[in-house]
């Protein structure tokens, strides 16, 4: 009698837990491809671009063009350098708002994290990483444009272009590069 009832039990047990069709998870997509991904920009980035043309904007906003050639190189690993040679014009444009160069090379090199959402590229590591509140030394190396401690902004144009730019602690344009690869 203990065996029929136990078999009962089972028999009612498993008509409530049917099978059900088979679920399949949802596909969002390969992650980390597909534009405006890490690794899209960082495609994208990736190689040697000469500078196009280079524009320098003063605290005041007056915008100079600045006479110089440029070469930036992204690698697979993070890696950006950037350098500019400024002519005596492109020197004396920079003096003209404000800013001194005191030399007509002007390079950041290093480890550089990039944020897609913001299209924001930074320099990371223990010499240049962010550091908040009144700093007043890294606000000391903020006041050039052209310092490891500024963040760039990257846009890439439908022409095959790339535009980066930095920007003053009043979220005004401070340097803006275009570059072609």
């Amino acid at each position: 009698m203990f065996t029929r009832f136990a078999a009962a039990i089972v028999l009612i047990a498993s008509v409530g837990c049917a099978a059900s069709s088979r679920q399949r998870p949802v596909s969002m997509g390969d992650v980390g491809s597909g534009p405006e991904t890490l690794a899209w920009v960082r495609q994208q980035l990736q190689g040697d671009w000469s500078l196009v043309s280079l524009t320098a904007y003063g605290q005041d906003g007056k915008k100079v063009p600045i006479d110089a050639a440029g070469s930036l190189t992204t690698d697979a690993y993070g890696g950006l350098r950037i350098e500019f040679r400024m002519s005596d014009e492109g020197q004396k444009a920079l003096e003209s708002i404000g800013i001194t160069s005191p030399n007509p090379v002007v390079t950041t090199e290093g480890r550089a994290a990039i944020e897609p959402k913001k299209k924001e590229i930074t320099y990371v590591g223990a010499d240049y990483k962010k550091q908040g509140g009144m700093d007043a030394g890294l606000a000391a190396k903020r006041a050039n444009p052209f310092a490891l401690e500024r963040i760039r902004y990257y846009t890439f144009n439908p022409d095959g272009t790339l535009t980066l730019l930095t920007r003053y602690d009043n979220g005004k344009d401070a340097v803006v590069g275009v570059w072609k690869r």
